[in-house]
Order: C-alpha cells, then sequence, then structure tokens
C-alpha cells in the first residue's frame, strides 16, 4: 500500500510521483478496474488515467491510511505474474467525514527491462464501520 497513504500535513497527492514505481506510465495501456474508484468511471485502460482518477479524492482527505487483511498470493513466471491481496482502508476526508472500506486486489504485472509493473488491476471494495477494520490499519505484511 506504500504510496497509498496519506498524512495529515502532505503535499499533494500526485500519482505519478507517488506511484510510477509500480505502474507504467510511459508504456501506460492495460485494464485497471476499480468499482470503488471516485467520478463515473470504473475501468481504464490507461493506468496514467487511472492513476490520475484518485488524485482529487486524496487530496480532499485529511489522512489515508490501509492495512492488509488475508488472503495473499502470488503466482510468479519470468516475466508475468499475479497477486492477490485482502486491504482495508480509512479515509478521513477535509469536511470530517470518515469512509472506511475491505477490499480484495488482483494485479498482473509485467517484466520489462528489469522492472516489475501492474498492467491488469481489478480491485473490489465496500464500505463497512471504522470499528470494524481498526485492528488492521497500518499492518503491512509481506505483500507490500
Amino acid at each position: 500500500m506504500k504510496g497509498w497513504e496519506r498524512h495529515e500535513g502532505d503535499p499533494n497527492f500526485v500519482f505519478s510521483q507517488k506511484l510510477s514505481r509500480y505502474y507504467d506510465l510511459e508504456n501506460s495501456n492495460g485494464v485497471f478496474y476499480d468499482n470503488f474508484a471516485p467520478g463515473d468511471t470504473q475501468l481504464f485502460r490507461d493506468s496514467a488515467r487511472y492513476g490520475a482518477n484518485w488524485e482529487a479524492l486524496q487530496n480532499a482527505a485529511r489522512s489515508v491510511h490501509h492495512g492488509l487483511t488475508d488472503g495473499h498470493d502470488a503466482i510468479v513466471g519470468d516475466t508475468v505474474a499475479s497477486t492477490t491481496l485482502g486491504f482495508v482502508g480509512r479515509i478521513d476526508r477535509l469536511d470530517d467525514k470518515v469512509i472506511a472500506f475491505d477490499g480484495r486486489s488482483q494485479l498482473g504485472w509485467e517484466c520489462t527491462g528489469g522492472k516489475w509493473k501492474i498492467r491488469h488491476e481489478l480491485n473490489y471494495a465496500w464500505i463497512v464501520k471504522p470499528e470494524s477494520i481498526q485492528r488492521f490499519l497500518g499492518k503491512m505484511g509481506t505483500a507490500q
């Protein structure tokens, strides 16, 4: 979840600066689906557009914290891999509203030029009560 975190007082979240380590923003073709994505679009074919879509939500938050739950698994080949993980998040917005969610993610990775980048992403999350995820927040485990 490194890169998606936000702490009070952080500078504006700019996806290309925070997460280019994981996403190829030059050769950005892929499939990126997230039912929790802000706005009217949940399916993106471009990692840069997918990432930029999260900037307004992040920048309207005082803090964003995540934690891993369970279900971590990986299948790894020489140039492709698939990972799955369970995660939770808490978004404390500047308007004092709190959004807590539980989610699952499956990531398709491609290794080109010696670097692993996410090419396919399928995320599904649902709203939960903040107290139901508190024990997981900050828990990073080995799936990072």
